[in-house]
């Protein structure tokens, strides 16, 4: 009997840890701000919209390893209060000051829509800090490629575009929802930023065509209070491919997977925790090799990421593939 009621105490404690990080799921509190009918009415961007070139309370950012979105690159922007500083204290995200705004533009470099046009834009997404909650919308950018208004549902936008090896695709783009956009933002009843996690921003970038430490970089510029470079690890990119496959396979489960599949995100009931800091033996990879592959490899409605994506990603399935085997 006593051996029982120790294994149902094992069975039922991580159980019983994922309902209370859970509490009050479900009601993630309604947007404190009203967001603007035009992305041009924030004056995030100074000279021409299209340009993205953030005003001197903003500054562009990279991430080592990021998101894959139907090969769509991004332009990634954070724009802090005159004065105001994001503060870092662990790996995580850092700190940001009420009235933050970080601003993520996607587009395909290769497309032709506009005559004479060097990018498609189609979409920028901003989430913006008020009194301690996050709030999040999508703007879609049109034909003239001038200005991007207010989406109030999803939307989608037939695109033609090479791929990172140069092969022709189609697809039609999916922009999404204010509920999309909730479902992978959302940690428990609250929403976070997901991609500029300080261990994800502690990459070289080139300024002016220098390259120089982005942390370093941003503390320079006075948009971030860091005491010690050591301090903060840093996370590899997924497509590094001089480093090993565990800690690129890690990165890309991180960024492509984690935000839902973790104790507090919307797939927490799937036991599976894909955050690059768990511990293998944490996450359920060891059990859930197959349905993992098996998710990633199907488009449709079994499709994982279920959420920015129409298009498999080739070079991403191969890795997971080739981390999983040598898990075996």
């Amino acid at each position: 009997m006593k051996k029982i009621i120790i294994l149902m105490g094992v069975l039922l404690i991580p159980v019983l840890l994922i309902v209370v990080n859970n509490i009050g799921r479900g009601r993630t509190a309604k947007d404190n701000i009203v967001f603007r009918s035009k992305l041009s009415d924030y004056n995030l961007f100074k000279g021409k919209l299209a340009d993205l070139v953030p005003n001197d309370q903003g500054i562009s950012y990279e991430l080592a390893s990021a998101l894959f979105t139907d090969y769509a690159d991004k332009k990634r922007a954070i724009f802090l209060p005159k004065g105001e500083k994001m503060s870092a204290s662990d790996d995580g995200l850092p700190e940001f000051p009420n009235g933050t705004i970080i601003a993520k533009t996607f587009f395909y470099s290769a497309a032709n829509v506009v005559k004479g046009a060097k990018l498609q834009l189609l979409e920028t997404r901003l989430i913006i800090n008020k009194d301690g909650q996050w709030n999040a919308a999508t703007y879609q950018w049109n034909a003239a490629q001038d200005e991007a208004f207010l989406l109030m549902d999803s939307a989608s936008v037939h695109v033609s575009f090479l791929d990172s090896k140069g092969v022709e695709r189609q697809t039609n783009y999916i922009i999404p929802s204010r509920e999309d956009c909730i479902a992978c933002h959302r940690q428990g009843n609250h929403m976070l930023p997901i991609g500029p996690k300080i261990r994800n921003m502690n990459r070289i970038v080139h300024v002016n065509k220098e390259p120089i430490q982005q942390l370093l970089y941003l503390r320079d510029r006075g948009m971030l209070d860091l005491k010690s470079l050591s301090d903060f690890s840093a996370l590899p990119s997924y497509d590094d491919v001089t480093r090993s496959t565990p800690v690129r396979a890690r990165a890309y489960l991180d960024l492509n997977c984690a935000h839902c599949h973790n104790p507090k995100g919307t797939a927490y009931m799937t036991m599976l925790d894909l955050r690059y800091e768990s511990p293998l033996n944490e996450t359920g990879i060891l059990l859930k090799q197959a349905r993992m592959i098996g998710r990633m490899s199907t488009l449709g409605e079994m499709h994982m990421p279920q959420k920015g994506t129409t298009i498999l990603h080739d070079d991403g399935i191969s890795l997971i593939k080739t981390y999983l085997k040598s898990l075996k």
